[in-house]
């Protein structure tokens, strides 16, 4: 039976894409849940295994770097093995790792399953947007993406607050288990709606490139957290920069030799794409790094359970929610220049606020101040869509998605990395006692603010840019 868009679309009727947007916004949040639902149980597996912040960190920053990775496959595997089989071995990746996690008995296997259930989420986003460009092509594109961002964008803040009860009552192992029953949901579902459009012919793989990047992109990664532990000039610290720089050269070289490269550069000589890069940057840096501190700072700082930090962020979330489909629907009414900006600033506001008045706020304006930062986040994310892949021809549309995908979860991915180093440095630097916990915990704010404040200009500069031509070819 042919399982193509068009043949799916006549049997289904008009609700297909209804039932389709929904399986993917449900699949992407269950991916994102797992990225963000683990910072509330970090206390507690740092006390389980006995690990440090900086090693505990790549709980996060692993699964997000390898999610990262894992979107540069996205568009091989949907060419060679179609949108069906990809996100059906995917879930089913993840879910067996989410078994393997509940029986670790060392911190690092824990951090290797986390890495390998960051790969599998990582295929499975930049095939969501793509189905959503192609199945909405007739009308409503901006509408589904604010439906699509609305799941996106509530699922780092949901994931929180049902993992920290979770955590309060079960232990550090409900942060594993809490995805499995949505992927069971997924993988029956995704079977009946999702295209099977798979090529055998389709183009090779090119592993070199992928292998160098991922090494690459690993290697920065573990030379900040090294250089935490030893001197910068450490032998450790400048071998694992030298792995970096060299396997980046040889991808960068490979790649822009390539006729058909795994991330395409060439989209970056568009003005559009490259300023809503920037953004995209910054996007993941606060998404991510706003998740990752909030609830260590609610739990290290004020004292709060980890059920009490994940309540704080649900208020924040459900407006994220409701600001990221308003920024759909606004997308077709507006310029989308306005809804970024504005996104940025409500964001920078927010961080810069808990980096002055924080700590000696009480729940409720703790609980205000984050929701104000989320709106912000919700705003950006369907209008962000949009700039980047506007400017795209079809042809460039999968490639795109992933590109601008993958630059958000490296945001987020060096984000956490570059947050932890800088809080970690300024805790010691600074005495090494509560008080310096607290002040380091304030400037690291302050300086994720600060960050949101420069991503206004490339968004700024959006405005001038007019709408192109597109062309299939």
């Amino acid at each position: 039976m042919k399982r193509d868009l068009a043949s799916l679309n006549a049997r289904f009727g008009a609700l297909y894409r209804v039932w389709l947007l929904g399986v993917l916004m449900l699949g992407s949040m269950v991916m994102v849940l797992s990225s963000t639902s683990i910072n509330v149980a970090l206390p507690a597996i740092m006390d389980e295994f006995a690990m440090g912040r900086p090693l505990a960190q790549w709980l996060a920053t692993g699964f997000l770097a390898a999610m990262t990775s894992g979107l540069l496959l996205a568009a091989w595997a949907q060419a060679k093995f179609g949108s069906r089989l990809t996100v059906q071995a995917s879930i089913g990746l993840f879910v067996l790792c989410s078994i393997a996690a509940l029986m670790a008995t060392e911190g690092w296997q824990l951090i290797v399953l986390r890495i390998l259930q960051g790969a599998s989420a990582g295929i499975i986003q930049p095939l969501a947007t793509v189905l959503i460009f192609r199945v909405y092509a007739g009308g409503g594109r901006g509408a589904a993406l604010g439906v699509y961002g609305l799941g996106l964008m509530i699922a780092p803040s949901v994931g929180p607050t049902v993992g920290g009860y979770l955590i309060d009552h079960f232990g550090w192992m409900s942060a594993f288990w809490l995805p499995l029953p949505v992927c069971f949901v997924l993988m029956v579902a995704g079977h009946w709606l999702l295209p099977d459009e798979g090529n055998p012919n389709a183009k090779r793989l090119d592993v070199l490139s992928f292998v160098t990047l991922t090494m690459a992109i690993f290697a920065g990664l573990a030379a900040i957290s090294e250089a935490q532990r030893y001197a910068w000039g450490d032998w450790r610290v400048t071998a694992l920069a030298l792995i970096t720089v060299v396997c980046s050269a040889i991808f960068f070289r490979r790649t822009l030799n390539s006729k058909q490269p795994i991330l395409s550069l060439r989209l970056w000589r568009l003005a559009a794409f490259r300023r809503a890069s920037w953004v995209a940057l910054a996007l993941g840096l606060g998404l991510y790094g706003s998740t990752y501190l909030i609830p260590l700072f609610l739990q290290t700082i004020s004292g709060y359970s980890a059920g009490h930090a994940g309540v704080l962020l649900l208020p924040a979330g459900i407006l994220l929610g409701l600001a990221s489909f308003a920024s759909g629907w606004l997308c077709d009414r507006i310029a989308i220049v306005w809804l970024l900006c504005a996104g940025l600033f409500l964001f920078a506001f927010s961080a810069v606020w808990y980096g002055i008045w924080g700590a000696s706020s009480g729940f409720l304006w703790l609980c205000v101040i984050a929701a104000v930062g989320r709106m912000g986040i919700g705003l950006i994310m369907p209008a962000l869509s949009t700039a980047s892949l506007d400017s795209l021809t079809v042809d460039e549309l999968p490639y795109g998605a992933g590109a601008v995908t993958f630059v958000r979860q490296l945001g987020g991915a060096f984000g956490i990395n570059l947050l932890t180093v800088f809080l970690e440095w300024q805790h010691h630097s600074l005495g090494g006692d509560f008080a310096a916990e607290t002040r380091a915990f304030e400037r690291t704010f302050i300086v994720l603010g600060l960050a949101f404040l420069l991503a206004l200009w490339p968004a700024w500069r959006l405005r001038k840019l007019p709408k192109p031509i597109k062309k299939t070819h």
